[in-house]
């Protein structure tokens, strides 16, 4: 669902507009009760009605930040929540009658992801934004697993890791996030969006330097809380960390983030890069996913001893696989010698090669098929190349290679001098078998199923024959 798919609707004036719902002032406030104002009369093309609510805990989506799911009289979904300007629209499985009570829920578990990856992504933009570190955030994006900022300039692998370790020791902090407003209109805005009373919002984060000088001096730790240095009365000495235009619902503090974990960067245009993360409740859900993934690879590597072998253990399984491939190479190439010789023989008696009338060399029609169900395109090509060096592609003589097992199919192969014939062998033998290919002088072609290819050689034969008739 799109804005644009709302933007016929007349919103109602007496809507709270957004930048002040209670879903944005009030985050943590899971159920809540409103007015309906109006409700479409038929469902939209999703089959979802549009509803037009007084006020809502769900939030709109807007700002990188998805909207909120959730229910309205416990057994009306809400599936999505678009802005409109500044108002906002519901859009439910079932119609709701103008005037009546809406008492909202919110899906409290999708809430609450989406505060901490959008309140840790202002922490973490804040951070690689400092003069140290030079790092701007120019756009960023939430999916249902990771999140990432876009920076203008690339950090490095010790940024990186300084970076993390900041962000966890803020969040041990436990710093508050404020929500204030200004009256001067952020540039990022979207142009449709007007700041309700003209002000807009804001996510502000301070950093307390009282309670660095704190850790940095342990013995006066106590001492200054006799003193009353940490009292809510108390003036702190504190410095803006982060200050941007923000729509977004945010934890009320660091802790709630609990941790940040940066995985991974990727260079795209230009000297920009997207650095990936997760926050709070991602990063514990991936923590155990990797930790049930390293317990499976134990067992499938052979590696009882844990994560700290599995690089030796792929490493030695690497080099297995490789010795294993150029023994397989070595056979195939020897059973290829083995299968030329026969056909020399076999060619010399049934396609011997003659002088033609205008005296080069020609050999009557003649075919030689060959399937072998452990093979692959490689060992078909091989087999064409020493036909080729042995000089045995000749007249009317054509060769049908084909490998794979029955029910699974693989590939195939036909050559021969005589290109038209080649191409009318090809034709007959896919009535056959689903086989799709092509290609100039030698066909190659792949099918799902080897099943009728006794049929197919069969067909080949009777057009072979009728060339020699």
């Amino acid at each position: 669902m799109t804005p644009e798919s709302t933007a016929s609707i007349s919103i109602s004036p007496t809507q709270v507009p957004v930048g002040l719902l209670t879903c944005q002032h009030t985050p943590y406030l899971r159920s809540f009760t409103t007015s309906v104002l109006s409700c479409s009369e038929k469902p939209n093309k999703q089959k979802l009605y549009e509803v037009q609510l007084q006020d809502t805990i769900l939030f709109p989506e807007g700002g990188g930040q998805p909207c909120d799911y959730g229910t309205i009289n416990e057994d009306i979904e809400v599936k999505s929540v678009q802005r409109v300007g500044t108002s906002h629209v519901h859009h439910t499985t079932a119609p709701i009658e103008k005037g009546t009570e809406a008492r909202l829920e919110v899906d409290w578990k999708r809430r609450f992801d989406h505060m901490q990856q959008h309140s840790g992504q202002h922490l973490v933009s804040a951070l690689f934004e400092q003069p140290e570190y030079g790092c701007n955030t120019v756009a960023w994006g939430m999916n249902a697993t990771r999140c990432h900022v876009e920076l203008d300039k690339t950090p490095t692998l010790e940024q990186i890791q300084e970076v993390e370790e900041r962000l966890n020791l803020y969040i041990r902090r436990d710093y508050p996030i404020h929500i204030t407003f200004t009256d001067e209109r952020p540039p990022t805005l979207p142009k449709d969006y007007v700041g309700p009373n003209g002000v807009f919002r804001v996510a502000e984060i301070m950093e307390d330097l009282d309670v660095i000088a704190a850790e940095q001096n342990p013995h006066i730790v106590k001492e200054q809380e006799q003193e009353g240095a940490f009292s809510k009365t108390k003036k702190r000495n504190l410095v803006r960390l982060d200050y941007n235009p923000c729509c977004g619902t945010h934890v009320k503090s660091l802790k709630d983030l609990q941790c940040i974990k940066i995985l991974h960067q990727e260079k795209i245009r230009g000297a920009n890069c997207r650095l990936f993360f997760v926050v709070g409740q991602r990063a514990l859900a991936l923590l155990q996913e990797t930790y049930q993934l390293t317990r499976d690879l134990a067992g499938v590597l052979s590696a009882p001893g844990g994560p700290e072998t599995y690089v030796d253990t792929v490493v030695r399984t690497q080099k297995q696989s490789r010795d294993g491939f150029k023994l397989v190479k070595s056979l195939f190439k020897e059973i290829a010698g083995y299968l030329i010789r026969d056909w020399i023989q076999e060619l010399n008696e049934k396609s011997p090669v003659a002088a033609d009338v205008d005296g080069s060399s020609f050999a009557p029609a003649h075919l030689i098929k060959y399937h072998r169900e452990d093979a692959d395109m490689d060992f078909l090509i091989l087999l064409a190349s020493l036909l080729k060096d042995n000089d045995l592609i000749k007249g009317q003589r054509i060769f049908i290679f084909s490998a794979g097992e029955k029910k699974e199919g693989g590939p195939m192969l036909i050559t021969g001098q005589n290109e038209e014939l080649v191409k009318r062998i090809a034709a007959e033998v896919s009535k056959f078998v689903e086989v799709k290919g092509g290609g100039k002088g030698r066909w190659q072609g792949k099918s799902k199923s080897w099943k009728g290819l006794e049929a197919a050689h069969a067909a080949a034969v009777n057009m072979i024959r009728n060339e020699t008739a």
